[in-house]
């Protein structure tokens, strides 16, 4: 086998193999599978051909060479129905797939053929007994002679493949398919020209070997070109898509983590919200059981949000929230937790200790951060917070309990007035029961007529005689009875009803004071009590014009307490409202003066006519120096901007004298008397009248 021929045939053999290992190897990557494995098949057949040739060619005698070209036949007669196979699978058309069986029947009879005749299915008889020499000069045994019927038949069967794989290829060309390549028509035509000269060969036309291995070897390289550059259009596309899907999977989730943060995040103050706090604080309960500390929850409500809201509007609020938030992030670390849970309701987690000492120095701590006043928009705000506080496990065992119980003691100390913190304890859930069913009733109060009023007399510190009367209100509740103001006015202030019975009680004192007047007591002014919602009314100085009118009163018949903490939370626009009262003519009082903190820059702008020292000085004045100087300097600050000072919580003579020697204007209290109903208030004036006649 080391002739020229032999070898080159040898090199296909090796060619072909590859071929049909590179055509297993695109059929991973490639839409058409069995195709180029039936082509890799075809192949290894063409390659065995081939080898197949080569035995014939270096044969040493007639009897090999005629046994080689039997295997030279077999491996031809199973290339036709391999390559009609090949174009049924590319054309996909049934009647393809019909035509490719009945030829592999054919072949299978035409194999069988080729083993029972003696020279094989080509040849009934031989015209060479010895190697022929080649145009070249080398020698090989060419066999040729008379060919057969069998013979014939294959010639027309692969005739018919050829035509058959024309056609493929023209509507291929049509429709500018994959394999519609001009290197496959070339292919096609070596293919089909070499199996031409392979017939001319068999009838001694022409002493040359078979070709057609080496057309088809062409022909293997284009289709596995075409097959390669379709795998790798396809790898492309499969890398782009799976790029495409990679980003849309981390497209999705970051869309994803930004839902999730909006769902356990605040979006104005950027904390987490309710739920984000629940996830922290189950962690916190598991490393406190692990620790064996306690877990702590403080509450923060900003007082009178609304009144922020309602009249610096609710850029302003949310300017104050920001900050708010700002202040205890400052404060706590990025380690602990802090949350918004509502409008205007935040909370603090505090872990880690394992005294009730440890955790009230850090509450302590947290109200202090927050304590200073806000500066929005040029303007200076003292906000307060009420506060509740629970304890894990003290107080619950799972988040959600803790912040409900937390909840409790902040309406607790919201009950009290702004500014109070309260810790949870067990009876606040029947007082919150009870807190609950008095709101629901409050609301139909009003309307039912169950508050009427008290009045208690203000009386001149030098002669006694009565000047003015406060208007209380009171609740008759139709079943718990009697309700002080200290038990309903908190509730009225935090479900809203606080500005309609206000209202009532202006209403209903200017009436009273109408009918004094005709009973002929002209010197005597009603003061009443202003709540924070009425002072945030647009319409309030037109609604104290109109109540005047209707009682037929003067400005100066009126007086109107306002709570020194109230006035404080927003001093400019508190000013601008005095402001429209006073130009009514209306009087104005600062209430429980002493007890706000407030700035003696702010006080000498407010335009009040007086000061009301609060009880809680008055009460303890004569056994305290302490009390005694704080009303001594009250009244002297008074006297120094030019305002009037009213004592109120008066008990005894002696209280009465101190606070005429130091110089108070008016003195109210039980030592001249208890708040009065409206008949008993009236007999009241008449008897001091009568005894001032006598």
């Amino acid at each position: 086998m080391d002739t020229p021929l032999a070898s080159l045939y040898l090199i296909s053999v090796g060619a072909l193999a590859m071929s049909a290992f590179q055509a297993a190897l695109l059929a991973r990557n490639s839409t058409y599978v069995r195709a180029c494995w039936t082509f890799a098949v075809i192949c290894l057949t063409f390659a065995c051909f081939q080898y197949a040739n080569v035995h014939q060619q270096v044969a040493p005698d007639l009897e090999h060479a005629i046994r080689a070209h039997k295997w030279v036949n077999f491996f031809s007669l199973l290339l036709v129905p391999q390559t009609c196979y090949l174009i049924a699978l590319l054309d996909t058309r049934k009647a393809a797939l019909r035509i490719s069986y009945g030829i592999s029947v054919v072949s299978a009879l035409l194999v069988l053929d080729n083993y029972v005749a003696p020279y094989g299915y080509r040849f009934s008889e031989l015209a060479v007994d010895a190697p022929v020499e080649l145009a070249w000069g080398e020698r090989a045994f060419l066999l040729f002679g008379d060919t057969t019927k069998a013979y014939a038949v294959n010639r027309l069967l692969s005739l018919g493949t050829a035509v058959l794989a024309v056609f493929f290829c023209a509507r291929a060309w049509r429709q500018r398919a994959r394999f519609s390549n001009v290197l496959v028509w070339i292919s096609v035509g070596l293919v089909a020209g070499t199996a031409a000269l392979g017939g001319a060969a068999d009838t001694g036309m022409l002493r040359v070997p078979y070709l057609s291995g080496f057309g088809f070897l062409f022909l293997a390289a284009s289709f596995l070109l075409l097959v390669r550059r379709e795998a790798t259009q396809r790898l492309t596309e499969k890398i782009r898509i799976s790029a495409a899907l990679e980003r849309e999977v981390e497209s999705h989730k970051q869309s994803s983590q930004r839902f999730e943060r909006a769902l356990t995040n605040d979006a104005l103050t950027r904390l987490p919200n309710r739920e984000g706090a629940l996830d922290k604080l189950r962690a916190m309960f598991a490393w406190s059981e692990s620790s064996l500390t306690r877990t702590a929850v403080l509450l923060l409500d900003l007082d009178r949000l609304a009144i922020i809201n309602g009249t610096r509007g609710y850029e302003a609020g949310n300017q104050v929230l920001i900050e708010v938030a700002q202040r205890l992030r400052e404060h706590c670390g990025k380690r602990r937790l802090v949350a918004r849970l509502g409008s205007a309701r935040f909370v603090v987690g505090i872990a880690g200790h394992k005294t009730l000492a440890g955790i009230e120095r850090e509450v302590e701590g947290v109200l202090e951060a927050i304590k200073p006043p806000f500066t929005v928009a040029g303007t200076v705000l003292n906000m307060t917070f009420s506060a509740g506080v629970a304890i894990y496990p003290d107080h619950a065992n799972s988040p959600e309990d803790l912040l409900a119980s937390a909840g409790l003691a902040l309406h607790e100390a919201r009950d009290l007035g702004p500014g109070n913190l309260r810790m949870f304890h067990p009876s606040l859930q029947q007082s919150l029961s009870e807190r609950i069913g008095l709101e629901n009733e409050l609301k139909e109060a009003l309307v039912n007529g169950e508050f009427f009023l008290h009045y208690q007399p203000q009386v001149c510190a030098v002669t006694e005689r009565v000047l003015g009367m406060e208007a209380l209100v009171r609740w008759q509740h139709p079943e718990l009875g009697l309700v002080m103001p200290d038990k309903f006015i908190p509730l009225a202030e935090s479900t809203g009803a606080i500005a309609a019975i206000g209202s009532w009680v202006l209403e209903t004192a200017c009436k009273q004071l109408q009918d004094w007047r005709a009973l002929g007591f002209g010197d005597v002014r009603m003061a009443v009590n202003l709540s924070a919602q009425q002072l945030l009314l647009s319409d309030l100085g037109e609604s104290v014009q109109a109540a005047l009118k209707r009682a037929g009163l003067m400005g100066a018949d009126l007086e109107l307490e306002i709570t020194e903490s109230v006035l404080m939370q927003d001093p400019q626009r508190s000013i601008e409202k005095l402001e429209e009262l006073r130009s009514l003519g209306v009087r104005l009082s600062i209430d429980d003066f002493g007890t706000g903190y407030s700035s003696l820059g702010y006080l000498k702008m407010l335009p009040v006519h007086s000061f009301k020292l609060d009880r809680s000085f008055v009460r303890d004045i004569g056994t305290s120096e302490k009390d005694l100087e704080i009303c001594a300097t009250a009244v002297g600050l008074a006297r120094n901007l030019g305002l009037e000072i009213v004592a109120e919580g008066v008990e005894d003579s002696e209280q009465a004298a101190q606070l005429r020697q130091l110089g108070c204007n008016f003195l109210q209290g039980y030592y001249f008397a208890r708040p009065l109903a409206a008949y008993a208030a009236t007999n009241y004036l008449m008897e001091e009248r009568e005894s001032a006649a006598a």
